[in-house]
């Protein structure tokens, strides 16, 4: 066969071609598979100029495609753009205050300082006497300068005092609709700590980075997820700004992931209306599919609620503190904000983009079904493919109806891994058992797509891998819901050819055959073969992404 460029040969290919064949070599022709086989039909192909390589019994697996990862946002959450406040680098509150104070010792007066990543856990030693994160745990180490530290899940920050003056917020100001501003029960006085919309109260006041800022921290955001084997990603909020720089990367050729893009018109906002969302499609002029191979419009992102860790997912039984969340959606009670969720997904549906929806409480996720159902009874569309993004709590009613009209579950093993030990006590022990019902969703039928949603996580696929196999949480292994855990090779697809569903492009990529795009991720190891408990540290040394090396150890 003339112009093979690459053999990959002697490994484990996993072809996940539906028959769940395995194969020896694949050959590479320009940016697309070439033949897969063993290896005594596809080294004959080799030409002169053929490079070939010997994965020595390691994996040749299709690329992984993370179906839901913030791109940018989590380029511009790694340093030096952003503070790393995570758990992986922060034990406690001190730790907070010292990577404060030494970036407000490099900065001048006025100037913001932006982190991202906390968890309750990161504020241990808080001086609030129920030990929430509080602005006065910042305010000494950053007198002159507004500070804005994003949670892990990104529905919440803390603001020190400068960042809320910034803001104008004070006791007197009003909490937005689908927000708070959690407040001193004594004093009435706002903590620094906001929740939902309220968080846009002070980033809408946060200087912007630069589009050359944005681009660069997007690129290294790519090399990274390149270096752990990642080939693509939808990135589930792209405001105008952000499409834009994507469309500079793409028009320079420097991209080095495949991105799908979920277009969002409200972002910081979590609330959205039916006047914005009918607005937007008056003048968008795009859909579903436009684009190409490198970049295209997936769809749109909605939110519906919160998160169950900070009891604002919906929820029809109450948390530990009675309350019982709500929808984020524009309304002033149940009742319209519902109508506005079932207005905005019909509008979208009309216009023919796929809609995203963020739901995870158990009300949000049957709410956002039934308007998934609505729309498409009232207007069949059958590559819709519309998605319940989380999924963490659906009803077996809505399960089945996910099955019966195709929608897609787009979960976050990498999350409940991260908080399952937090949320216990938080809900009940029923739902916190079956949060994330990977296993009813796949034997109902219903596509699942498993991704990292960082940067509220870390974007390691071999952990989600891991939790979704074993069910396990992080620093212990303590079961949520073993009867909800799932095979190797289905977790496997959860991170290949159900995220090319889920973009409607299985007959192009996610899985390995001749014709198909050229992404594949090689590891040192049998992906098959390890151990459960040691999936997690399988050892990515080739990332192909159309033909092209793109990570190499």
């Amino acid at each position: 066969m003339a112009g093979v460029d690459l053999i990959l040969h002697s490994g484990r290919v996993a072809t996940l071609d539906g028959r769940d064949s395995m194969a020896e070599a694949v050959a590479i022709a320009g940016d697309r598979i070439a033949a897969v086989g063993a290896n005594t039909d596809i080294l004959p192909l080799a030409g002169p100029a053929t490079r070939r390589v010997d994965v020595a019994g390691g994996s040749v697996l299709p690329g992984i495609n993370d179906s839901h990862l913030h791109l940018q946002f989590f380029g511009l959450s790694r340093p030096p753009f952003s503070l790393d406040v995570s758990d992986r680098v922060v034990s406690g509150l001190d730790d907070v205050r010292r990577l404060v104070a030494e970036r407000a010792g490099t900065m001048p007066a006025g100037s913001w300082i932006t982190g991202w990543g906390w968890t309750e856990r990161c504020f241990a030693g808080s001086r609030d006497p129920g030990g929430r994160p509080r602005s006065g745990d910042l305010d000494d180490v950053s007198t002159h300068h507004p500070v804005l530290l994003t949670h892990f899940s990104g529905h919440a920050a803390l603001a020190n005092s400068c960042a809320l003056a910034a803001a104008g917020i004070t006791a007197d100001t009003p909490d937005p609709d689908g927000g708070q501003i959690v407040r001193d029960p004594t004093s009435g006085q706002p903590t620094g700590e906001l929740h939902e919309s309220a968080v846009a109260l002070v980033a809408d006041v946060v200087g912007e980075p630069t589009p050359a800022d944005r681009q660069a921290a997007t690129l290294a955001a790519m090399r990274e997820l390149n270096a752990l084997g990642v080939t693509a990603v939808t990135d589930p909020i792209v405001t105008p700004p952000m499409l834009r720089d994507y469309v500079a990367l793409h028009n320079e050729g420097t991209m080095t992931t495949r991105v799908t893009t979920l277009l969002n018109w409200s972002w910081p906002s979590v609330t959205t209306s039916t006047s914005v969302i009918e607005e937007a499609t008056r003048y968008v002029g795009a859909a579903t599919g436009l684009g190409d191979d490198w970049l295209r419009v997936g769809g749109c992102k909605l939110f519906a609620d919160g998160i169950p860790i900070l009891r604002s997912a919906w929820m029809s039984r109450p948390y530990d503190d009675g309350c019982c969340g709500s929808l984020v959606t524009d309304g002033h009670n149940d009742e319209t904000r519902l109508a506005t969720l079932g207005s905005v997904v019909d509008t979208l549906h009309r216009n023919r983009f796929q809609v995203q929806v963020h739901a995870t409480g158990d009300r949000a996720c049957d709410a956002v079904i039934n308007a998934f159902a609505a729309a498409m009874d009232a207007d069949p569309w059958p590559q819709a493919r519309h998605v319940l993004i989380h999924a963490n709590l659906p009803s077996d009613d809505s399960i089945r109806t996910m099955a019966k009209h195709g929608f897609v579950a787009n979960t976050n093993a990498l999350i409940k891994w991260q908080a399952s030990d937090a949320l216990r006590g938080v809900v009940d022990d029923e739902r916190w058992h079956r949060n994330i019902p990977v296993r009813s969703l796949l034997d109902a039928g219903v596509v699942v797509a498993d991704s990292s949603d960082a940067p509220v996580t870390y974007p390691d696929w071999r952990q989600a891998i891991e939790t979704l196999v074993l069910r396990e949480a992080k620093g212990s292994r303590t079961l949520s819901g073993p009867d909800q855990r799932i095979s190797r090779k289905q977790a496997l697809r959860a991170w290949t050819s159900a995220p090319a569903y889920q973009e409607g492009r299985e007959a192009a990529k996610g899985s390995i055959a001749p014709g198909k795009l050229a992404d594949l991720t090689v590891l040192a190891e049998d992906f098959f073969a390890v151990d459960d408990h040691e999936l997690h540290s399988l050892t990515p040394v080739m990332t192909i992404v159309g033909g092209t090396i793109r990570h190499e150890r």
